[in-house]
């Protein structure tokens, strides 16, 4: 058995830093740590806020950073991706949650009727571009992959099929059965064109609705509005897909969440499903030649692939309800490429391709999105500067303006919240002793920007010690929750 080895010995410079981060202005060090939620990767800011009177012109200084820890104000990044910043994804997931869920059961803004109106589920798929491993499971039965006859081959001469039963972690998933059967390119291009068909369903959607209906498509927006949220998911094989919440409201003058009502009598979700149905059917969207000699047009469809679920109050049988919904949406509000088992957080240069560090299937991807990115027919889809998301360059999770509230209002009341909470019921004031409220003073705020994340190795390991004490408490205070109200019940 060897002798045990002190931590001092191993790690000595690491152990200085946090000796030396642990000893004067510690506490208030903490506090700000606390106050970013724990952040990775914390933006540190040096500089001051001013108030100045709006008549007589004078200036107080109300904050400094001088006598902060280092003159040093720390911030959170706000990053929404788990893989950068679990703490600020997690406040990003939680604010997408209460999104979600004020536009299916009311609250934030929304009235309470909306959870009466017509609601579906829907996740658009990819179409395919060529077999790849995959696992398919009913209970505990697990099937073959894809089962062929002995001796099949592909045109290149590998197996045509696969008789394994995947577990549910096996890397293979998602790799092509044959790599040069695999339409890869079409991929990356199906990619690049996935925000332009989304944008257009949505506009095939009104005119099928309408179409249902026996009107025209102005008379319908006369009559009735759809609203919607969205974000999209990486599948293992690397090819976007979207989840959508869609909402049938009544066309009304104001677009503002507050005044969504419920649509005429019948207009219900089943004529609402029908309407998407032929929508996903129908939407196309052409893709700009890659080559200049090319004789068709290519374009960009949805997948024979298309769910449709209902969304109820109460989660019957076949039916979601709205908290299952906003929950499982919101958890792909903070995921990118992590589904494929890798994490591409960042733009990849020429250089890089030859030496990356990740599964074949994914590096041919980021390859033939820089191969077609020259090509002078498709330079609009930049998809070489997407090269890390595989030519996906639109926005993850996006929603109509009635719907329900924003980002920007939850971030407001929560920081709002925070000062409440701070200052008690105490009236906030200015510098000159009058409330904040009276628009007497206007508020100067200068910022420096002097780097992100922690400055030393020490400090970063004393914030994740920090946090997982958070977590821990809060896992506590929940299930002491938890057996409280089983206990009342």
């Amino acid at each position: 058995m060897t002798d045990p080895v002190r931590v001092g010995e191993l790690l000595p410079g690491v152990l200085a830093e946090v000796v030396d981060r642990a000893g004067h202005s510690y506490d208030r060090w903490a506090e700000q740590v606390a106050a970013t939620g724990y952040c990775t990767h914390p933006v540190r800011l040096r500089g001051r806020v001013d108030h100045a009177d709006a008549e007589t012109g004078e200036v107080r200084t109300v904050y400094s950073t001088e006598p902060e820890p280092e003159a040093t104000l720390l911030k959170a990044c706000g990053n929404r991706r788990a893989s950068v910043c679990p703490s600020c994804s997690a406040t990003y997931q939680a604010d997408s949650f209460q999104l979600l869920a004020a536009g299916l059961r009311g609250g934030k803004g929304v009235p309470e009727t909306v959870a009466a109106h017509p609601r579906l589920f829907v996740t658009f798929t990819a179409p395919s571009f060529g077999r790849v491993h995959y696992r398919k499971a009913q209970g505990r039965l697990v099937y073959p992959c894809h089962p062929f006859r002995q001796g099949q081959r592909c045109p290149h001469g590998g197996r045509a099929g696969c008789w394994q039963r995947h577990d549910a972690d096996d890397p293979r998933l998602g790799e092509p059965l044959c790599a040069r059967c695999y339409q890869t390119g079409a991929q990356v291009l199906w990619n690049a064109l996935a925000g332009r068909l989304w944008s257009r369903t949505t506009i095939y959607l009104h005119r099928a609705l309408a179409r249902l209906a026996g009107v025209t498509a102005a008379e319908l927006r006369a009559v009735v509005r759809i609203s919607f949220a969205k974000v999209a998911e990486y599948q293992k094989r690397g090819a976007v897909h979207f989840h959508a919440i869609i909402r049938l409201d009544a066309a009304t003058d104001c677009g503002c969440p507050a005044c969504v009502a419920p649509p005429p009598i019948g207009f219900t979700a089943e004529l609402l499903e029908r309407a998407v149905r032929q929508a996903a059917a129908t939407v196309a969207v052409p893709c700009p030649a890659t080559d200049e000699d090319q004789a068709v047009t290519l374009v960009a469809r949805w997948g024979e692939q298309l769910d449709v679920h209902h969304i109820t109050g109460a989660g019957a049988e076949g039916e979601l309800s709205a908290e299952q919904v906003a929950g499982y949406v919101a958890k792909y509000a903070t995921k990118s490429t992590e589904a494929l088992g890798v994490t591409l957080d960042h733009r990849i240069c020429k250089v890089e391709l030859e030496g990356l560090d990740v599964p074949a299937h994914v590096a041919e991807l980021v390859r033939a999105c820089w191969e077609l990115g020259g090509r002078p027919g498709l330079g609009k889809l930049r998809l070489r500067k997407w090269a890390h998301m595989f030519g996906f360059g639109g926005h993850f999770s996006t929603k109509s303006r009635r719907y329900s509230t924003t980002l920007g209002a939850l971030r407001r009341a929560r920081v709002a919240y925070a000062i409440r909470r701070r200052r008690g019921d105490t009236l906030p004031l200015d510098a000159w002793g009058r409330p904040e409220d009276d628009q007497a003073v206007i508020v100067v705020a200068s910022w420096a920007y002097l780097g992100s994340g922690y400055q030393s190795t020490g400090e970063a390991w004393l914030a994740a010690s920090a946090a997982a004490r958070a977590r821990e408490a809060r896992r506590i205070a929940k299930e002491e929750l938890r057996t409280m109200t089983m206990t009342a019940a």
